[in-house]
């Protein structure tokens, strides 16, 4: 697709796509840092908790901030991106959307940039076209993709954690609007899909596909015991928990399932240390001296492949394998594709430009979930705690086909943040509705429940 041309003529033509981004930690602030530089796309709005340090990281200055709150805050665009005239408007906390809506749709601010503490606020500019969910919080980005849907705005995430919790729900959503719900470019999901895809268009066998983990698998790190390596990688440490607890890699892998129909061979999948030239001895199956019961899987591998993606192949054709030989791919019968890299939010414009210019989704769900990632307790949990999510203290991950976790009832990991438990529960031990109560006023229970009911 020609995304640059497209773009540049945009540009030419004094448009853009007017995009608005959610959640400016990691991957947020690098998105900011790129993506109003790329001609075609403009930055038209933000919403972050962290907005003093997120107005600094905009401006490069320090500002006075008067004693008031504000609900929202306007930059005002000189020029080359600049923000350095800033007109400020103040608004008491409670100020409804409704009067928020008035506000950010008067064409006198249609030229500026919009800083938000609220990311309800987003989804009613009515000038976006797109909005970047980069917060990884479940709970939040189902709020914001089911309004953005439901206000005709593209969804492009980073949230994977929300994806594998009601991706189908919102895929579903966007399809009947017209519009295109789709997981972001430049994470390890999207980059595998694009050696399934191009393996798959070629006739050949996915033997295994998956990604490079580029930390030790530690399943009961925290984010004390990680806070000064988080504070070294400037990561958040409940995100590089995540990472090291193998609970991220989870995460990712039932994305390209249930973007592919790829499945986990076992439980948490296999996760063997080895080296990119070792993968087409190791995942493959049994029977040729690998660790696979079955083919056409999802796994991670600890080695010198992270932070790459893989594809271990086969094909069927006794020409296709000599060329394959000839053209210094190996002498099969399996073959290795790898990608030694990926940019995350670096990418994530690609994804913008195709959901907008072409209607085209990166990564998203083929149907219902086809894997998803079960809770188990990372420490002995008493009754009446309160369970802290994704790269936290109390809770891991492990994929699991998605008809073993609804037979047994257990708690999908996108959904625990904010569950409290009603019992006393072991170390290792798998989480399950029944062990919970859910948090009162929950979207994404809900929206979690219509999907359920609707789509299974």
């Amino acid at each position: 697709m020609n995304f640059l041309q497209k773009l540049e003529k945009l540009a030419s033509e004094g448009s853009s796509i007017r995009t608005g981004i959610v959640g400016v930690g990691q991957m947020g602030k690098g998105l900011c840092a790129n993506l109003d530089k790329i001609a075609g796309i403009n930055i038209c709005a933000i919403a972050t908790k962290y907005i003093d340090s997120t107005i600094d990281f905009i401006i490069g200055q320090k500002i006075k901030e008067p004693e008031d709150i504000s609900v929202f805050r306007f930059y005002g665009d000189e020029g080359n991106n600049s923000y350095r005239n800033i007109d400020y408007i103040y608004m008491s906390p409670g100020t409804s959307l409704a009067e928020a809506a008035g506000k950010v749709n008067n064409p006198d601010f249609h030229k500026k940039l919009i800083i938000t503490d609220n990311s309800g606020i987003l989804p009613l500019i009515e000038s976006l076209n797109v909005i970047v969910d980069a917060t990884g919080k479940p709970e939040v980005g189902a709020k914001l993709s089911l309004e953005s849907i439901l206000h005709g705005k593209h969804v492009v995430t980073l949230n994977v954690e929300g994806d594998v919790t009601i991706g189908p729900f919102l895929k579903k959503l966007s399809d009947q609007y017209g519009v295109v719900y789709t997981v972001s470019a430049g994470d390890e999901p999207a980059a595998t899909k694009e050696l399934f895809d191009f393996a798959k268009l070629l006739n050949l066998n996915v033997i295994a596909a998956g990604k490079g983990k580029n930390n030790p698998l530690d399943r009961y790190a925290n984010p004390e015991s990680l806070k000064e390596f988080a504070d070294e990688k400037g990561s958040n440490p409940y995100m590089m928990t995540s990472f090291v607890d193998g609970t991220k890699s989870m995460i990712e892998m039932a994305c390209l399932s249930n973007a592919t129909g790829l499945v986990p061979d076992i439980r948490g999948m296999h996760g063997p240390k080895a080296n990119i030239k070792d993968l087409i001895k190791i995942l493959i199956p049994k029977k040729d001296g690998g660790i696979l019961d079955k083919t056409g899987v999802v796994d991670f591998v600890i080695g010198d492949l992270a932070p790459g993606v893989f594809l271990v192949y086969s094909t069927d054709s006794e020409i296709s394998r000599r060329d394959l030989e000839y053209l210094k791919n190996g002498s099969g019968p399996y073959f290795l594709l790898y990608r030694p890299y990926h940019l995350a939010s670096i990418e994530t414009p690609v994804s913008i430009a195709s959901a907008v210019l072409y209607n085209e989704p990166t990564i998203q769900p083929i149907g219902g979930l086809i894997s998803e990632v079960m809770t188990f307790a990372k420490k002995d949990l008493n009754a009446g705690e309160k369970l802290d999510g994704i790269g936290g203290f109390a809770t891991y991950g492990l994929i699991e086909m998605h008809s073993v976790i609804m037979k047994n009832n257990y708690l999908p990991i996108g959904m625990s943040e904010g569950c409290i438990t009603r019992r006393k529960i072991l170390k290792d031990e798998p989480i399950t509705y029944e062990d919970i109560d859910i948090p009162k006023n929950s979207v994404l229970f809900e929206l979690r429940k219509k999907q359920d009911n609707e789509i299974g």
